[in-house]
């Protein structure tokens, strides 16, 4: 398994296998970044690519942006599209993590399913959203 940062010509050439996987779930979940506006942040540098790979091909997209919050620099993870995460998690967030304290963050930060803290158990909840129509 390999793990890596992809650059804008790797986004460009990776995107295809896993954009429109992606938009599903950002459309699924009420997201609110679609697939396009992933794409145009990694190819900007205002978010970055991890891609996962292995001898068969792609596993996994995350797509990961510094921020800064009111009292601390996080790493953020603005969307995630593979299988099998089971495979590939333990080291991607191992990756991530290397990634972010390199980069000064001191939190990782995701939003997402109920089923994430089996990954992340340690996790603390922050907040919940909540969508009211009008």
């Amino acid at each position: 398994m390999r793990i890596a940062i992809a650059n804008s010509a790797e986004v460009d050439a990776a995107w295809p296998s896993f954009g429109d996987r992606l938009q599903q779930a950002c459309d699924r979940t009420g997201g609110d970044l679609s697939s396009g506006e992933l794409w145009q942040m990694c190819r900007s540098g205002n978010a970055f690519l991890v891609v996962v790979f292995d001898d068969s091909g792609l596993k996994a997209a995350l797509i990961m942006q510094f921020q800064k919050w009111a009292k601390k620099y996080v790493m953020r993870c603005l969307a995630i599209v593979g299988e099998a995460a089971d495979e590939w998690l333990p080291m991607a967030r191992e990756f991530i993590a290397q990634m972010a304290r390199d980069g000064g963050a001191t939190s990782f930060i995701a939003e997402g399913r109920e089923g994430w803290p089996k990954f992340f158990p340690e996790a603390k909840k922050l907040r919940i959203v909540y969508e009211v129509e009008i």
